[in-house]
């Protein structure tokens, strides 16, 4: 089963903005990656001097931005701040759908909310969710995406490698305003707060939640 349909507002969330913004600076064709809870990549490879957006020749008018990126292509990255309560609560609900759900049609769906309304099985979906006293499966989603973000930053710190991607896009002049202002606000949120990180913290230093803090390494392809 992919959980990345269990836990993406728009199954883009962690590594698309990064490779996104690393298109738009450099030209470097991405895949659109369909896991978004491992820790957060560096950025795109970087192309080679004679090989254009696609892996093939770049003609002399490549500008080096990808020309049919969208601004819809884009996800919009949202993050919230994290308590220990919410923290446990996100991640028992996980690894109890992570089992239940897992023959279930998941990667059919474009959003988890379209899997609830529209697969037989939503509504026990959303039954567990609300039972781990959430509102819905993207008030979760949010919090689980969130609880993501922190892990990575606590167990392995980019923060100053996203910050470098934003700095690069905050110089870029021919980017178009709102797509640079979707990217940074999305890099902006993969750098977790302090309390987000110490939430994760009190997390490793309980043993069973160190144990399933690492399932969300776990994301199969």
């Amino acid at each position: 089963m992919r959980l990345a349909l269990l836990m993406a507002a728009s199954l883009l969330l962690v590594q698309v903005p990064v490779a996104a913004a690393e298109t738009a600076a450099t030209g470097a064709e991405t895949e659109t990656p369909l896991s978004p809870l491992p820790a957060p990549q560096a950025g795109a490879e970087e192309p080679s001097e004679d090989m254009g957006p696609t892996g093939e020749g770049a003609s002399p008018e490549d500008d080096g931005i990808t020309p049919d990126l969208s601004l819809g292509e884009i996800p919009l990255i949202e993050t919230m701040e994290l308590t220990y309560d919410i923290a446990t609560r996100a991640l028992d609900a996980y690894i109890l759908v992570r089992t239940k759900y897992e023959n279930s049609d998941l990667d059919a769906y474009e959003s988890l909310q379209e899997f609830v309304e529209q697969n037989v099985e939503g509504k026990a979906f959303e039954a567990d969710i609300k039972a781990a006293g959430f509102g819905s499966v993207n008030d979760w989603n949010l919090a689980l995406t969130t609880l993501g973000f922190a892990y990575a930053g606590v167990v392995d710190d980019q923060s100053a490698e996203i910050s470098q991607q934003i700095a690069e896009l905050e110089a870029d002049t021919e980017l178009a305003q709102d797509m640079k202002d979707r990217m940074i606000t999305s890099l902006k949120a993969m750098i977790p707060s302090e309390n987000n990180k110490k939430v994760v913290e009190d997390l490793l230093a309980n043993a069973d939640y160190a144990e399933k803090l690492k399932q969300i390494e776990l994301v199969e392809e």
